[in-house]
């Protein structure tokens, strides 16, 4: 399968300034009032469902995030120092060079956390994450983090903003921790499939211009059956990714510039990507996905 770097692809206008302040103030809401007001919740599903994609402003605290940020900072501290032995008793470490557990379905169901060093891929293709760490099941490398980090995700609240909005019951499948430092080998726009799937992340750092390497996504690309048979025929013929976007020239892209505890919801089956960041860059986001 070929690289759409490697065929001349088709990439969606970022929008700037005010269009892009417009666009994200017609998805973002304050959370204090998805909770209290019945009208602001439907106002909420209903956005999701048309845009793919929403911003729920102030729903971590500032306690629960300080909490995730120090434990999993002591975490990396030690196996930077290479104090393995008991970190190993409750998490795989798929280190830079060494892999104890390989396959994204073995993170998925894997029995215990998974801390996994992305690297650049042996075979060359684009789209590594090269820099990023990506930490599965981070609730179960301590009490205090499961509390934490379920406080955050308000998973009850989600999935019934999600049944409301997508008319089907969703089940939390992985949380996921994303660690990302000047990670520039992103992927470009993709899906992350068609079956119906959502995430929800967390933003645990600010995340207030480009070279922070802010999600990106095609607002209504979800339901836009039109473009998803363009880009798949396109794909096919050039030996691309099924689930590249490589076709958006005609789109408009959205970048989510967010405050620590600010949530985002997005339909998978949209157009979306995470933006290249500049080299001394940090991210840190908690991510949920909810399937059947």
């Amino acid at each position: 399968m070929l690289s759409s770097t490697t065929i001349a692809s088709k990439q969606p206008i970022l929008l700037r300034g005010e269009a892009l302040a417009k666009a994200v103030a017609s998805i973002s809401f304050p959370f204090s009032e998805i909770v209290q007001s019945r009208r602001s919740f439907l106002a909420a599903a209903w956005a999701l469902r048309r845009h793919g994609i929403i911003c729920l402003r102030g729903a971590g605290s500032n306690q629960d995030l300080t909490s995730i940020q120090d434990e999993i900072h002591n975490f990396l501290e030690n196996i930077q120092s290479n104090k393995l032995l008991n970190l190993q008793e409750i998490a795989y470490l798929n280190l830079p060079n060494h892999r104890a557990i390989k396959g994204y379905h073995n993170f998925r169901d894997a029995d215990r956390a998974v801390i996994n060093y992305r690297v650049k891929r042996p075979d060359g293709r684009t789209g590594s994450d090269a820099g990023m760490i990506d930490i599965f099941h981070p609730e179960r490398l301590s009490c205090n983090l499961d509390k934490r980090i379920k406080n955050c995700l308000h998973e009850q609240l989600i999935q019934r903003l999600l049944l409301v909005s997508s008319f089907n019951r969703l089940q939390v499948k992985c949380r996921n921790l994303y660690l990302n430092q000047g990670v520039q080998d992103t992927r470009g726009f993709h899906c992350d499939g068609r079956s119906l799937k959502f995430k929800s992340f967390v933003y645990i750092s600010d995340v207030n211009k480009l070279d922070d390497g802010p999600y990106c996504y095609v607002k209504g690309s979800h339901r836009h059956r039109l473009l998803w048979r363009n880009n798949s025929t396109f794909n096919k013929e050039n030996q691309l990714d099924p689930f590249e976007f490589s076709q958006l020239q005609a789109s408009k892209a959205i970048s989510i510039f967010a405050k620590a505890g600010d949530m985002v919801i997005s339909s998978q089956k949209g157009a979306h990507c995470g933006h290249p960041q500049h080299p001394e860059a940090k991210r840190a986001v908690l991510v949920n996905m909810y399937q059947r």
